[in-house]
């Protein structure tokens, strides 16, 4: 590893564990909370406020803290390669972290939408089968984003270590 100044050397280490960190914040919603809900044997309504609780609660964090990080990757990106260092290993991080906001419109917004719409009355009602298996399917595509930041994390170090 070669000689890094203190603040570049805090930077990565902040980058790899906000990293670490973001993942198994989706971790938990796809493998613990959504599972755990579906098995509680509660109402239609019941499933949706569960659901939209975690949702909320992951929306709170998880898309600041990553965008946030990327940057923080970017930056280390850059600085390394003004350096001449290896930097495309921070690059690579930068970009699997910041995937994660287009992978969850494309691929997860439509089914944010139909539960929301549920939620709010303003889409379609749905039956407890459709809400279980949106969620369901919900849980697997979310968890898919595990691997973003994930990756992202193990980029990082292995930069930090050449």
């Amino acid at each position: 590893m070669p000689f890094l100044s203190t603040p570049l050397t805090l930077s990565a280490t902040g980058g790899i564990l906000g990293s670490a960190w973001v993942s198994g914040s989706l971790a938990s919603l796809s493998i613990c909370a959504i599972p755990a809900l579906l098995q509680c044997g509660t109402t239609t309504e019941g499933l949706l406020r569960g659901w939209h609780l975690q949702y909320s609660r992951g929306l709170a964090h998880i898309p600041t803290t990553a965008a946030v990080i990327g940057l923080n990757y970017i930056y280390l990106a850059y600085h390394h390669h003004s350096l001449g260092l290896e930097w495309r290993g921070y690059a690579t991080a930068a970009f699997t972290n910041l995937m994660m906001a287009p992978y969850t419109f494309a691929i997860i917004g439509a089914t944010n939408n139909k539960l929301l719409g549920a939620l709010s009355g303003t889409g379609k009602p749905l039956t407890e089968s459709v809400v279980r298996m949106l969620m369901e399917k919900w849980s697997k595509l979310s968890a898919v984003r595990v691997l973003m930041p994930l990756a992202g994390a193990i980029l990082g170090l292995w930069n930090l270590l050449q």
